[in-house]
């Protein structure tokens, strides 16, 4: 008797949730990394957070911790910064100009600015993470994939880092999802076509000798031909 197939069980639409989770957790975290890095090297972060402590909007405990540690200062390099934390620091602290719209709001399509784009990641990132379903289906999927890749290839500009992240975004939208399987599917290919070479060889083989076997018939027959006389 077969299973019923899972309710949990994977689909276009959760592998669509997957990629742009990869999408945000990936390039687009470490693009607004850049761009902190751009208005804040890591080395001028200390002095930098203590001076604008009072735009410092409300952080949770452990973003506090982390870029106002107790009895020490930070001394990360920005690896350990997801995206909230970055959106409030480049928010804050870096004097960026807000979007027509304010920060915090959804930026009007036609404005490139760099707090909009910024807002479009921030706003792709909480549609995941907020969303009540693990599937993303295919409309919702490359509405917010071109969305993003959009304000990448914006920030990729302001970075003048040669396209770098835009380069990870197209990479990422195709790339498969479990290798493993990739992997079983390509031996299984690779087999059959070590098979199919092998049969073209047999069939090859079949048909020289059927070749050879005729010319030695015809062979034999002029020869009888020649003995009778006829």
């Amino acid at each position: 008797m077969a299973m019923a197939a899972s309710p949990y069980a994977s689909t276009e639409e959760t592998t669509n949730a997957c990629r742009t989770c990869r999408l945000l957790l990936g390039p687009c975290t470490d693009q607004l990394r850049g761009v902190l890095r751009h208005f804040v090297p890591p080395s001028t972060f200390p002095r930098v957070i203590k001076q604008n402590i009072s735009n410092r909007p409300r952080l949770t405990v452990p973003q506090l911790n982390l870029i106002l540690p107790r009895g020490s200062t930070y001394t990360g390099n920005y690896e350990d910064m997801d995206i909230p934390l970055l959106y409030i620091l480049l928010r804050n602290i870096c004097s960026i100009p807000p979007h027509t719209n304010g920060w915090g709001n959804d930026p009007d399509p036609t404005d490139r600015s760099l707090s909009a784009n910024i807002e479009r990641i921030r706003i792709a990132r909480n549609q995941c993470v907020h969303s009540s379903s693990p599937a993303l289906s295919n409309a919702d999927f490359n509405t917010i994939w071109s969305t993003v890749r959009s304000a990448v290839v914006d920030l990729d500009s302001f970075l003048h880092n040669r396209n770098q992240y835009e380069r990870e975004v197209d990479f990422l939208r195709h790339e498969t999802m479990d290798p493993v399987r990739d992997l079983y599917f390509i031996e299984e290919l690779r087999i059959q076509a070590a098979e199919d070479t092998i049969t073209r060889e047999r069939v090859h083989g079949l048909e020289c000798k059927v070749e050879e076997m005729a010319k030695n018939q015809n062979v034999r027959e002029n020869t009888m031909l020649q003995i009778t006389g006829k």
